[in-house]
């Protein structure tokens, strides 16, 4: 008897290579837009929280006749290693948590004029989404055109050695995105005067940035002499994520359209609309203490 088959290789024939590249090409086609409607999904809820802490701070101010804050937590110390940012190319900060906190009255002694968490905020920040912070700049005005600010206007690369040279060398920078230093007090305080006093802790005060309301809900800059009346932040990808999560082109994206792009080149109008920053403006109204959430 004839035995058939026994001979065939163990390969796989053409056809059934085409059939299994087939698949997967399909596959790449239905799990890319799932994959990106999840990220745009996590970038629009950490918006959303952001713009729901900054407006509970607005009311904690005005509903109780004491100024309260949104402070930020910095990506790490700035004595450490800063982020290489993808589309900058150089050393930048971000904030990757907030948390509210209101100010202590000046009957308290040596606690008077410092911030403690509100408690509602349980004394800890709440982390954005991984992947995804608010940038030390200025949001750009239009889709088509990158942001400024004092994250780069001012030098901030994270060289400082601590959190207070950083609130000290970059604080009039921080007035360009609505924002001021204020002290947190980290430890415990006693409700007794006497045993309060003597606990006092120096190094329990922490400087940090932060969106300070008055006692009338209004937006407080302190005394950094700003004229300005609406700031933004921009809650957008992370610095370190590829240039393709971080910004939208119609074209190939290089080092030279990306520096003509940054120095918005009169003389290449073309590249303006090639680009644009992806991330979510939120805008404070100083006079009113307005939280809006807006869109690029």
């Amino acid at each position: 008897m004839i035995m058939r088959g026994r001979n065939r290789s163990g390969g796989f024939s053409l056809v059934e290579l085409l059939v299994v590249l087939a698949i997967v090409g399909i596959l790449m086609g239905i799990s890319i837009p799932i994959l990106r409607m999840f990220s745009q999904n996590d970038m629009d809820r950490g918006a959303r929280t952001l713009y729901t802490v900054i407006r509970a701070a607005r009311v904690h101010a005005s509903t109780y006749n004491v100024k309260t804050a949104v402070v930020y937590e910095l990506d790490g110390n700035p004595a450490d290693t800063p982020i290489m940012d993808s589309l900058r190319r150089q050393p930048v900060r971000t904030l990757r948590g907030a948390m509210v906190v209101y100010q202590l009255p000046e009957d308290m002694g040596s606690y008077a004029g410092l911030y403690v968490p509100t408690p509602d905020s349980g004394g800890e920040f709440q982390p954005f989404p991984v992947g995804y912070s608010v940038l030390l700049d200025v949001p750009p005005v239009s889709s088509t055109m990158p942001p400024t600010g004092p994250a780069y206007a001012y030098g901030l690369t994270g060289n400082s050695a601590t959190d207070a040279n950083f609130v000290s060398e970059y604080g009039a920078g921080l007035s360009l995105i609505g924002m001021t230093p204020v002290v947190l007090y980290t430890a415990p305080i006693d409700p007794d005067p006497t045993v309060r006093e003597a606990q006092f802790d120096a190094t329990a005060k922490v400087p940090l940035p932060a969106h300070v309301f008055d006692t009338g809900g209004k937006l407080d800059l302190g005394t950094s002499g700003s004229t300005t009346q609406r700031f933004s932040i921009l809650f957008a990808p992370s610095p370190e994520r590829p240039v393709e999560e971080r910004a939208w082109t119609t074209g190939t994206v290089d080092d030279s359209v990306l520096d003509l792009w940054f120095r918005k080149d009169a003389a290449h109008p073309e590249i303006g609309p090639q680009m644009g920053m992806l991330g979510i403006p939120i805008e404070i109204y100083r006079s009113t203490g307005r939280v809006r959430m807006g869109s690029l």
